[in-house]
């Protein structure tokens, strides 16, 4: 099984840009592996009593049946709405997986590294769902207190995919996914994160949470009779527009707004790179015991980005490794 401690990657400003999570402290042996067993056998009864269209067993991601459940905002909706699930059996298998409690254990895992990894961000994606949720009562989160609007079943049986970024979710936001399954992973299903020249191995039960729209990724097949699924937990990057505009969209706030308004906005925009920076930890802050990097913040220290960290990239960014348990 996967080891309880975590393997933190940073970038030449010494951020925090993924977290190879394992599993959760404590949860080692036979506990964790019942939780991963459960899951992946709560994953195959919601394939068994689902129907997938075509477009759900072979899209750009790979040839594999998905779902994705919850709610998100973008891609021709007028307004944040749950994703559609058609028919009545779909939709009890949707209910019974999200209300298993293998899945709801590892969704509160993806709680956990998120907030303890990137607490700045995380805030804000608690509080985008909050506030969502209050001005659209209509919209379904998938669990209790969860601060991802959106949950990405990949039901396999082989789940792997070609390189490829995830432009739905927010572009400064990460992704919690855990790979489930009957695999070997010496043999196959790792992750690799092209931009960083990183193959990783990801056993089952497993958990990596990266920023999944800045950093190209895929994953490599697995053996022939294996099997291999993935939940995958994000937010929509439309979400968080919508909240900004007072909850409507791009085009209705620029219909309302005053032109001392548009041009805050527009001020805005031009430093949205660097707002985004500032929600990344710093690994030194963690090791300091200030994960939610409030010292930083009261210092006026989250300001020294430059121009030249975002221009650069992530992908020419050095890369550092950390342990941490």
């Amino acid at each position: 099984m996967p080891s309880s401690s975590r393997i933190v990657l940073t970038d030449s400003q010494d951020r925090i840009i993924a977290v190879l999570g394992g599993i959760p402290p404590g949860s080692v042996g036979e506990d964790w592996a019942s939780t991963s067993d459960e899951a992946k056998k709560a994953v195959e009864e919601f394939r068994g009593n689902s129907t997938f269209t075509q477009a759900q067993q072979h899209g750009r991601r790979g040839d594999f049946a998905c779902r994705t459940v919850g709610f998100g905002y973008g891609n021709g909706r007028a307004q944040p709405l749950n994703f559609r699930v058609d028919g009545e059996s779909n939709r009890k298998a949707v209910e019974t997986l999200l209300k298993n409690p293998a899945i709801r254990r590892i969704a509160g895992f993806h709680k956990s590294v998120f907030n303890s990894y990137a607490h700045k961000m995380y805030q804000e994606y608690k509080q985008t769902q909050e506030e969502l949720i209050q001005q659209h009562p209509n919209l379904r989160p998938n669990f209790p207190g969860t601060p991802f609007a959106a949950l990405s079943v990949n039901a396999g049986p082989q789940s792997y995919s070609p390189p490829h970024r995830d432009a739905d979710n927010a572009v400064h936001g990460w992704c919690l996914d855990t790979a489930l399954g009957n695999f070997d992973p010496d043999k196959g299903g790792h992750l690799v994160l092209g931009d960083l020249g990183l193959a990783i191995r990801f056993p089952p039960g497993a958990t990596i949470a990266f920023p999944s729209a800045l950093i190209t990724h895929s994953s490599l097949p697995i053996q022939k009779g294996e099997t291999r699924y993935a939940l995958i937990q994000f937010s929509s990057g439309g979400l968080f527009r919508w909240r900004a505009n007072g909850f409507q969209s791009d085009k209705s706030f620029a219909s309302k707004a005053e032109p001392s308004q548009l041009a805050e906005r527009e001020v805005l925009q031009r430093h949205r790179w660097k707002l985004s920076l500032q929600k990344f930890t710093r690994w030194g802050d963690l090791l300091q015991g200030d994960w939610k990097g409030q010292k930083r913040t009261q210092a006026g220290l989250d300001d020294v980005s430059e121009l030249s960290d975002a221009d650069a990239g992530i992908k020419k960014l050095p890369v550092k490794r950390s342990r941490h348990r």
